[in-house]
């Protein structure tokens, strides 16, 4: 967002030098206790927004991925979801949003909302229209059975943002099934098309194309 107010934080860019050691501390504290995040609703959260902030872009942007590392990921790990959903759905989204995390207890630490304005040229574009995305920051353990439970809170969120014509953002984990890929990227076939034809041996692979590609673009 542009603005005219003066700066809050004079700093251009986040110090590479940083030691990161009480954020994820917090996050830790945050995801093992249910009192933590209502500290953090009532208490944290309140304090350190009490005042508007103004940062340069850049600033924003240089975040480093060690303020949420966690010590240790075999047992535990965080993730991300993002929901994208047309403007005017967003009342309709919002409670179908709860009642599946709460539902499937998922151990959510955040939700932000931002807006993001329509891509008409992109074949596989998660905003064809001016949306709102939810962006759902997690934890869940590692074994089988958690990445299942997992699967299906994400494949309920997908249906839902589906019913009401948004989508979801394809770099996460691939939980949703090959039908609901299909439901929310409409023009995949062409996408893929474009793949086999510049890719016919098919050298650039990932989880995505194991679980969606047709099997034209897998060289069966």
């Amino acid at each position: 967002m542009t603005t005219d107010n003066t700066v809050t934080v004079a700093s251009r860019l986040h110090s590479a030098d940083t030691r990161y050691w009480w954020q994820p501390a917090l996050a830790d504290f945050v995801a093992d206790y249910a009192v933590a995040k209502r500290l953090r609703q009532h208490w944290l959260d309140p304090l350190l927004y009490r005042q508007p902030a103004v940062h340069w872009r850049n600033y924003e942007a240089s975040y480093d991925v060690r303020e949420l590392e966690p010590a240790d990921r075999t047992q535990q790990t965080y993730g991300l979801r993002e929901y994208f959903v047309p403007v005017s759905k967003f009342d309709a989204f919002v409670p179908q949003l709860a009642s599946v995390l709460q539902q499937h207890n998922v151990n959510v630490l955040n939700v932000s909302v931002r807006h993001a304005l329509p891509d008409k040229g992109s074949l596989l574009a998660w905003a064809p229209q001016e949306t709102f995305a939810f962006v759902i920051y997690y934890r869940q353990g590692t074994d089988e059975q958690a990445k299942q439970h997992t699967d299906i809170w994400s494949q309920q969120l997908i249906e839902a943002v589906l019913a009401q014509g948004g989508s979801y953002y394809l770099p996460y984990q691939p939980s949703a099934s090959p039908a609901q890929f299909q439901r929310a990227y409409p023009r995949a076939a062409e996408f893929f098309q474009l793949k086999q034809q510049y890719d016919p041996q098919n050298r650039f692979s990932s989880q995505f194309w194991a679980k969606y590609q047709p099997p034209f673009a897998a060289g069966v």
